[in-house]
């Protein structure tokens, strides 16, 4: 799908002020690296491998009671885990109780549902420059107006880079991480796993391969690093990290390197 299919020309967009950061010149450069290294293909897999893979950033974060790589084994990447004793999913259970407020199934839709919205607000970004806003910024006070409008001048640089997809990669990145670790300390059963990533695995279609989610996940991020106040050059650095950490993904042919994506029956893509 090309560029401009994706979103409106740059010359028919309304309030549409992109900052100048150079970031947005280094994550198309980084699409185009991952373009040419042959990475835009799709192999299917199963669903259980689709939803341990759509996790997979979290994978390669050390999470307390989950085993990590060493003891996985080789398929590490496509395997759900679950902690190895009692222990180390009470282990879990507590970190992410300290960490997230997350104790039970509605703790951990609510705690999604309110932190991990970065998509929904660029589509609302979105809405403003396409000509079909989803409110009335009139009736924002000052101080939300200039909040409202700093993020959305900032995300104006990834448009035309991830067009309607924007920052998708990134919440179901971080939404099927907290699955994941919810599901492997027992917090969540295996119904509820899957009735929960149902919805994320459905949204994971909207993109081509593993190289689209990839650019989609990195501009999210640099977008939750912007909301939580980093500014130039911390942004630079985040940008550093997270490119390494997707190489590390899609350069693993047991993990994204192997293109392995699942298509629900229904889907007609």
């Amino acid at each position: 799908m090309g560029v401009l299919e994706r979103f409106q020309k740059q010359d028919e967009v309304q309030d549409f002020y992109p900052y100048d950061t150079g970031l947005s010149q280094s994550v198309q450069a980084l699409s185009a690296e991952l373009n040419e290294k042959g990475l835009a293909v799709r192999n299917s897999c199963g669903r259980d491998q689709f939803i341990a893979l759509l996790a997979g950033i979290s994978a390669l974060r050390k999470t307390p009671g989950i085993p990590g790589p060493s003891q996985a084994g080789p398929d590490y990447f496509t395997v759900l885990p679950i902690c190895a004793s009692p222990e180390a999913a009470a282990e879990c259970r507590a970190h992410m109780e300290r960490i997230f407020g997350i104790t039970d199934r509605q703790s951990l839709v609510d705690f999604c549902n309110r932190e991990i919205c970065c998509h929904r607000q660029y589509l609302d970004f979105a809405g403003f420059w396409e000509g079909r806003p989803p409110f009335d910024m009139a009736e924002l006070n000052k101080e939300a107006l200039e909040y409202f409008q700093s993020a959305r001048d900032f995300s104006a640089q990834f448009y035309p880079i991830v067009g309607h997809t924007g920052y998708l990669a990134w919440d179901i990145s971080e939404c099927m991480g907290h699955l994941r670790a919810g599901y492997a300390c027992g917090i969540l059963t295996r119904e509820e796993l899957d009735e929960m990533a149902e919805y994320w695995i459905v949204q994971a279609q909207a993109f081509g391969n593993w190289a689209e989610f990839a650019t989609s996940l990195v501009c999210g991020e640099l977008y939750w690093d912007f909301r939580h106040g980093s500014r130039l050059p911390e942004l630079n650095k985040g940008l550093e990290l997270w490119t390494k950490l997707i190489r590390i993904l899609l350069e693993d042919h047991t993990a994204w390197g192997s293109g392995m994506w699942y298509k629900p029956a229904d889907e007609t893509r």
